[in-house]
């Protein structure tokens, strides 16, 4: 009774648990998709991007006890983590593979060529993450 309690009165792991169930696209990374924190974050941003599907993220970051708890839940002890459908696909190796092969389309649900996504993830993960800086120079 006292494990079932705990897991009851654990606001974080039920609030991951929730937000896993109501994203079809869900990744948890470090900093956010306009500023991620780790070049792992920035190249599974990336390939989500370039795909063009609306996806959530979570930062990781602000609290140690959401990445504890994450990992916890998915058995998965790195960061990023990308969930389609409420299922874990993996971290960022698995998702620019996935990626590279169409295959991350495939479980997306959308149309891609592998070639021509593999050229483009890897423009994308060498350009710095854009910046939301308003240019007002010129």
């Amino acid at each position: 009774m006292t494990q079932e309690h705990n897991q009851d009165s654990n606001p974080i792991r039920d609030a991951i648990t929730q937000a896993i169930d109501q994203n079809p696209v869900l990744l948890f990374m470090k900093g956010t998709p306009e500023a991620p924190g780790c070049g792992f974050s920035a190249r599974t941003v990336a390939a989500l991007q370039a795909l063009g599907v609306p996806f959530a993220a979570v930062d990781v970051l602000p609290d140690a006890r959401i990445r504890q708890e994450l990992s916890a839940l998915s058995n998965w002890p790195t960061i990023p983590q990308l969930f389609i459908d409420g299922e874990l696909i993996g971290g960022c190796d698995i998702v620019t593979e996935m990626y590279a092969s169409g295959e991350l389309a495939q479980a997306l649900g959308i149309e891609s060529d592998g070639a021509q996504a593999e050229s483009e993830l890897a423009t994308a993960s060498v350009e710095p993450a854009p910046l939301s800086i308003e240019n007002r120079l010129a």
